[in-house]
């Protein structure tokens, strides 16, 4: 279980980091990876200002939870995540869409916990 984890976490923290990467281009707000290796979370979190008025924001969060499963959280884009990282080798069975209720998620394509 511990090489899953650690083979997900490697390809979630790419990816993340991928995005900031982008995303930090000449723009007024600052996009940030946050990782948790000791309790396998992982954060974009965008912050700024707009006007008088600061932002922060969460983009994405993930979990890998210690059952090898990578738990999405959140996804505050219109960004099909899921779909890079099976192209990257994390397995829909072992994704879990963890921001829809459990009875939905069945439909989801991804698992269920």
């Amino acid at each position: 279980m511990d090489t899953k984890i650690t083979t997900y976490s490697a390809i979630v923290t790419q990816w993340l980091d991928e995005f900031v990467t982008r995303m930090n281009g000449g723009r007024s707000s600052e996009y940030e990876l946050i990782a948790d290796e000791t309790h396998h979370h992982y954060q974009v979190i965008r912050t700024g200002w707009r006007k008088d008025v600061f932002e922060y924001n969460v983009v994405f969060h993930f979990q890998i939870k210690p059952t090898g499963k990578v738990w999405l959280l959140v996804n505050n884009t219109d960004i099909l995540v899921t779909d890079d990282l099976i192209e990257r080798g994390i397995p829909a069975l072992d994704i879990v869409i963890g921001f829809l209720p459990e009875f939905m998620r069945s439909y989801s394509g991804f698992a269920v916990a």
